[in-house]
């Protein structure tokens, strides 16, 4: 008989093989990574990598699962502050800031292969809309909230909010995956709050 195995012991190796992906998919590309070199980067054998997830999109599933962890950390502190505005400029804040951390840059360029992947790959197409649907469904519950307590005022809709704030958090991921810009990062967050007020 096989010893058994604890959950908290699956689910580190788990993070393991994901955190390999990252590194694997991000310097090679989604097309040109094998799930040999996800094994050999996570050092352990294929057949351990298939304990976990059988495909390369599986692993995309896995990770898009972290990130929305990620997100729901900062949606659970957004919504609990006492204005929807304030929670409206948390979201955008940490979502920019995480876009600049400095042991963010694989997962960033694993982005840019993964948003290239969803034009011609149903199945990461699928994964990327339930991340996105999600996100999107609680930034413009806080909009909404923000419209109705008076700090968006009558010159702005929720949509026109929605959109342009995320078009700026979309393309902080962009910017630094593609060029590798990064902008000061206090002068941004002033540059948000200065929006922010706007707004009313």
């Amino acid at each position: 008989m096989s010893p058994k195995v604890s959950p908290e012991y699956m689910l580190e190796r788990r993070r393991e093989i994901l955190d390999a992906a990252t590194k694997v998919f991000s310097k090679k590309g989604f097309h040109a990574a094998t799930l040999d070199d996800v094994a050999a980067e996570a050092e352990v054998s294929k057949g351990s990598i298939y304990i976990h997830f059988d495909s390369k999109e599986a692993m995309i599933d896995g990770l898009s699962e972290l990130w929305q962890t990620i997100d729901d950390e900062v949606f659970a502190a957004a919504e609990a502050m006492p204005k929807a505005i304030d929670g409206l400029t948390h979201v955008v804040k940490a979502t920019f800031r995480r876009s600049q951390r400095p042991d963010f840059g694989d997962s960033i360029r694993l982005g840019m292969f993964v948003y290239a992947e969803v034009l011609i790959n149903p199945a990461v197409a699928q994964s990327q809309a339930r991340l996105g649907d999600q996100w999107g469904k609680r930034f413009r519950g806080l909009a909404n909230q923000a419209k109705s307590e008076g700090d968006i005022g009558p010159g702005f809709t929720v949509d026109s909010v929605v959109s342009f704030l995320g078009f700026l958090n979309g393309g902080s991921f962009l910017a630094r995956g593609v060029w590798g810009v990064k902008p000061n990062v206090s002068e941004f967050d002033d540059l948000i709050d200065a929006f922010i007020k706007t707004l009313r």
